[in-house]
């Protein structure tokens, strides 16, 4: 009867002890970069590999000429490596028109350059303290098709940060820099956004961005959009943007997909 009760204590204590490590695993919803301009603060949980991927169409006109900018597969892999660090691989595959009146001027088809970097977590939400993190890329032009390809290799970094106003209402603000790979003098990028959540999981988001160059133009844009997550792991996304003046593309429409693969 002792052996009994021993082996039914023993059967207990593994089982509350895999639940506990079942609740601790749980890496909660997925929450992607896409589709907005800015990044979240949010790391890969540890040793999850997560995809990020989309579709890009991008229009404008000048005077009397036109382009059109397609990005077929606008894709980032993110790992977590550990509990506030990850590491990310991003490559697009693109293509332009240019098109002079009625005449097709050119068109360009290949990879833009690929993106080396990791993105790290500063500190959690506490109070009136955001949650933050830093992230860091170095654009790769070797893979790039050679139109695409710049001079040097292009290093940016980014500081995104989320306050959560309430429940459903969620505050994104970027701050960063970034160099095109061709000049010795950055850019400067910013970006203040609301997210709201919405039943059936389904959210919307507006954004307002603006890139400020080495000469001091600047070029507002902004954008908002649908996300849909079907699942916790899985989420769909459709956004549209305008650029606010002539420094900026007209326009743009976007969709994607982001998915976390389980372990």
């Amino acid at each position: 009867m002792n052996n009994i009760k021993i082996t039914l204590s023993i059967c207990t204590l593994l089982f509350l002890n895999q639940l506990l490590f079942a609740q601790s695993e749980d890496p909660g919803n997925i929450q992607p970069d896409r589709p907005g301009l800015g990044e979240s603060s949010q790391i890969v949980p540890l040793k999850y590999f997560q995809i990020e991927s989309g579709g890009n169409f991008e229009f404008d006109k000048e005077n009397n000429v036109s382009t059109k900018s397609v990005t077929y597969n606008a894709t980032t892999l993110r790992y977590g490596i550990f509990d506030n660090f990850e590491l990310r691989l991003a490559f697009n595959f693109a293509q332009e028109f240019v098109k002079v009146g009625s005449i097709n001027a050119n068109s360009k088809l290949g990879f833009t350059p690929w993106s080396l970097g990791f993105k790290a977590r500063i500190c959690e939400a506490k109070g009136f303290r955001p949650s933050a993190a830093i992230l860091g890329n170095l654009a790769i032009p070797y893979p790039a098709a050679s139109f695409y390809k710049t001079a040097y290799i292009a290093p940016s970094i980014l500081i995104p940060m989320e306050w959560d106003l309430s429940e459903s209402l969620l505050l994104t603000v970027n701050l960063g820099s970034f160099w095109d790979g061709d000049g010795p003098l950055p850019s400067y990028f910013s970006s203040l956004g609301f997210d709201y959540a919405l039943p059936a999981n389904f959210g919307i988001f507006v954004e307002g961005y603006m890139n400020v160059d080495e000469t001091g133009n600047f070029q507002p844009g902004f954008n908002g959009g649908v996300v849909w997550r079907l699942l916790p792991n899985l989420q769909f996304d459709l956004s549209a943007g305008l650029g606010l003046n002539a420094a900026m593309a007209d326009g743009f429409i976007n969709g994607g997909i982001s998915y976390r693969i389980t372990r």
